[in-house]
């Protein structure tokens, strides 16, 4: 078992298309690898998160984003220790393809949300973000399978609770 010092804290973009399609890449490394997931990684020192979701936007998937909105916080831990991510989630309000993206990933897919199983992480931010209704309990099964503990903060589900 591997145990990380800290946690990592990333930012992501969740991209609706004009044809109500979803941006997703494929990982190619890291504790997701093979799976479908939202272009996003590690902020930097000194960036801001929507500056990270902006940045790994473009790099992984060729899309530049305009305005991004807040959808909300995660906290998403493997069981055994291996990882532990603070991941702030934002959904962008118009995108446009400015490269073929592929950093980091084996390929970019533009799909519709019906038309592809993703990671039961990015399922759950996808459902908080209102872009996708996938049900609750694939998302815990998933979850549990893979042995990731996952906890939203300042979600709109969460903020409706207030």
């Amino acid at each position: 078992m591997i145990v990380t010092a800290k946690p990592t804290i990333a930012a992501l973009a969740v991209v609706p298309t004009a044809s109500g399609q979803v941006v997703f890449v494929r990982q190619q490394r890291g504790p997701y690898a093979g799976w479908l997931l939202l272009p996003g990684g590690k902020v930097e020192f000194g960036e801001s998160a929507q500056d990270a979701a902006r940045r790994e936007t473009v790099e992984e998937a060729g899309f530049e984003v305009g305005e991004l909105t807040p959808t909300g916080v995660y906290e998403i831990r493997a069981e055994d220790g291996s990882y532990h991510f603070v991941m702030f989630a934002f959904r962008a309000g118009t995108a446009t393809r400015v490269t073929a993206g592929g950093h980091h990933v084996d390929g970019v897919l533009q799909a519709s949300v019906d038309e592809v199983q993703p990671h039961p992480t990015v399922m759950r931010i996808l459902n908080d973000a209102d872009v996708a209704r996938y049900p609750a309990r694939d998302i815990e099964v998933g979850l549990r399978r893979d042995g990731i503990l996952m906890r939203g903060h300042l979600t709109a589900a969460a903020s409706a609770l207030v």
